[in-house]
């Protein structure tokens, strides 16, 4: 077996937790917000918009995943299609029916006819987050057919700015259709508003090796760009108000924050008190994704009303990421539990090598 496809690309693992960070921002400042009368303070009001930044980095890792096989002449469709079903589908439909069962149990929300039931699932339309999966399904429709077009970096490159064009004419998008079909294209589910990221996300694999290295050589001007960035979001909120992840600033924003926190990894790296915690959340980054909402839920119901006083928001947030973690090694002693949280597997770095050798030769079995 070729060592290429041993290869494991920790710098994405990292960007998988920092976007996992950002989503559950957001959902645990918008908790808040709901239980303070909606309203937000300084601090939880910068959590909900700079996570914003979140669900469009997991679009950009999904490109990136899939087209980093083509690149590497490992993808091959029958296991697509079976890997697929088992890792995102399948996770869908269950997540679907466990929010469901919560809504009805807990909300006493009527379960609607069969054909309704089934549109919301497969529209991620049976609780807030599960959109984002309903999206990365409709990629798969299409990427046997984009992987066979555009195989070459050349390819890619007309990719990106095709869809480019496709993502910015997306923003605030009315088809002029009546009914269901409408509704769904004018929706944050609708597939075409994410290409770009999605597009990106394959440009960045076909150009890994140089982006990479050029990334990684220069930690420090990294996390000032993403300091730069994060400090535009700021302004851009405050002067404009309330941000979502579609609005037209995030197809540069999103491109750069990848590559800035991608060269940050031999930076942080070095600090086992992040490098740990953050391999962690990003082998668990998809379960924390489907587990949170059903946590902060719960939480919702069950705790005192002192628990949402804003000062509690930081200890809130990684009591969340605590519970979910816990959650997921629940799960995982279940038979079948793939199917529920699919979690990959880490390969570890090689003992006394340096963080920027690991960086730029990854880690081979």
């Amino acid at each position: 077996m070729s060592t290429q496809k041993k290869k494991y690309l920790f710098e994405i693992h990292f960007l998988r937790a920092f976007a996992c960070l950002a989503v559950l921002g957001v959902h645990v400042s918008a908790t808040y917000y709901s239980m303070n009368d909606n309203t937000f303070n300084w601090f939880s009001y910068f959590l909900n918009q700079v996570g914003r930044f979140g669900t469009p980095i997991f679009v950009v890792i999904a490109g990136f995943l899939l087209f980093y096989q083509v690149k590497r002449n490992t993808y091959s469709f029958n296991k697509f299609i079976s890997s697929r079903i088992s890792k995102i589908i399948m996770p869908l439909i269950l997540w679907s029916l466990v929010y469901r069962f919560l809504l009805y149990y807990f909300d006493n929300q009527q379960i609607g006819a069969i054909k309704t039931e089934l549109v919301k699932i497969f529209t991620g339309g049976h609780f807030y987050h599960l959109y984002f999966i309903a999206i990365i399904v409709q990629f798969y429709f299409i990427f046997p057919i984009l992987q066979k077009v555009f195989r070459t970096k050349m390819g890619l490159i007309i990719l990106t700015v095709i869809s480019f064009f496709i993502s910015y004419n997306m923003i605030g998008f009315d088809p002029g259709i009546e009914g269901f079909i409408g509704e769904f294209m004018a929706s944050k589910s609708f597939m075409p508003l994410w290409m770009f990221y999605f597009s990106f996300g394959g440009l960045l694999a076909f150009f890994w090796d140089e982006i990479r290295d050029f990334a990684t050589d220069f930690p420090w001007m990294m996390l000032i760009l993403s300091i730069l960035i994060t400090a535009g979001a700021i302004v851009e909120y405050t002067l404009n108000g309330d941000l979502t992840n579609r609005r037209a600033s995030n197809l540069l924003n999103i491109p750069l924050l990848s590559i800035a926190t991608i060269g940050m990894y031999p930076l942080l790296s070095h600090w086992s008190v992040l490098k740990k915690p953050l391999t962690l959340l990003g082998k668990y980054s998809m379960g924390i994704y489907l587990v949170h909402p059903f946590v902060l839920h719960l939480m919702k119901i069950y705790l005192p009303a002192s628990t949402w006083n804003m000062m509690y928001l930081p200890i809130t947030f990684v009591a969340v990421l605590l519970i979910c973690v816990g959650l997921i090694r629940l799960i995982q002693q279940v038979p079948f539990s793939s199917y529920f949280i699919p979690v990959p597997k880490i390969k570890k770095t090689p003992n006394k090598e340096s963080v920027r050798t690991v960086s730029s030769k990854e880690a081979t079995a």
